[in-house]
C-alpha cells in the first residue's frame, strides 16, 4: 500500500502512519516527474482540509498523476469541517475525515483548539479510519448541512488576495532560513538576512507554527501559539515539504 501526504502541522502525517504502508511526501512525488504511481493493493491521500478545498499542492497532483491500485482511498483532516473536499471527484473507493486541531491562526484560537481536543475524539475517528481503510472498505462521508454551508460562505469570502503581507518577523528571527525550506511550495526566499514570503501563499502554517525562534507572526492572529503534532518533529515537516535530508 501506497500513501501520499501532504503536511505542515503534522496532522496528516501522523494519519498516515497510522494507517501504515510505504509514505511517500506528496511535496516530493509531485516534484519527481513522475506521473504513475501504482500499487497491487492500494494507493491512498492524507492532506488537511484549505478553507473547504483540497489544498492547491494536493489538487494540482492529482490532476496530473494517475494513481492505479485495487483501491483507493482520500483522509482528510480538518479542524471543524471539510466542506466541499469530500466531493472530490478522482475515483475514489472510500474518503473520510478526522477532526483535529485546527491550527488556521488568522481564524482560530490555536491556543484554545489545543485545550478542547478532547472533545473531538481524534482517537476513535482515526481507529475507525484505520480498521474501514484495512478491510478495504467502500464508503465516501457526505456534506453535511453545516459543511454545505460553511463551505459556500469560504467560497464567497476566500483567503484574502493580500494574505501574504500581513505576515511580518519578530526581534527573534535569527535569519536561520528554516521557513525557506518549510514552505512546500518555495514561496519563501531570505532578503537582508529576513525571510520574505512571496504573493502564491497559501497560509498553510508551515513557516508560521514551525519557526525554531517562533518569530514569524501575522498580524490579525487570534493568538500566538504554534502547534505542531506530538508525534512529529521539525525534521519530519521538512521532509515532508520537499527538503532533502541527510
Amino acid at each position: 500500500m501506497k500513501i501520499f501526504y501532504f503536511t505542515t502541522t503534522g496532522n496528516s502525517l501522523a494519519v498516515a502512519r497510522a494507517i501504515g504502508g510505504e509514505l511517500f511526501s506528496l511535496v516530493s512525488a509531485a516534484s519527481s516527474g513522475c506521473v504513475e504511481w501504482d500499487d497491487d493493493e492500494a494507493v491512498g491521500v492524507v492532506c488537511p482540509v484549505y478553507f473547504g478545498e483540497l489544498p492547491r499542492p494536493v489538487s494540482e497532483f492529482l490532476g496530473r498523476v494517475t494513481l492505479r491500485a485495487p483501491y483507493r482511498f482520500l483522509v482528510l483532516t480538518c479542524g471543524t469541517t471539510p466542506a466541499f473536499a469530500v466531493t472530490d471527484r478522482h475515483g475514489w473507493d472510500y474518503v473520510a475525515s478526522i477532526r483535529m486541531v485546527d491550527n488556521y491562526f488568522p481564524m482560530f484560537d490555536v491556543a484554545r483548539q489545543m485545550r478542547e481536543l478532547p472533545s473531538k475524539h481524534v482517537r476513535e475517528s482515526l481507529a475507525l479510519v484505520v480498521d474501514e481503510v484495512g478491510r478495504r472498505a467502500v464508503k465516501r462521508e457526505r456534506v453535511t448541512f453545516f459543511g454545505r454551508v460553511a463551505g459556500w460562505w469560504m467560497r464567497l469570502f476566500p483567503l484574502p488576495s493580500d494574505a501574504y503581507s500581513r505576515f511580518y518577523t519578530a526581534g527573534g528571527c535569527n535569519g536561520c532560513a528554516t521557513c525557506v525550506s518549510l514552505c512546500p511550495i518555495g514561496n519563501i526566499v531570505m532578503k537582508d538576512g529576513r525571510p520574505e514570503i512571496g504573493k502564491r501563499c497559501l497560509t498553510c502554517g508551515a513557516c508560521y507554527h514551525n519557526c525554531p525562534s517562533a518569530a514569524i507572526r501575522y498580524r490579525g492572529e487570534k493568538s500566538r501559539v504554534q502547534y505542531r503534532h506530538e508525534g512529529v518533529s521539525l525534521r519530519d515537516i521538512l521532509k515532508a515539504s520537499g527538503c532533502r535530508m541527510e
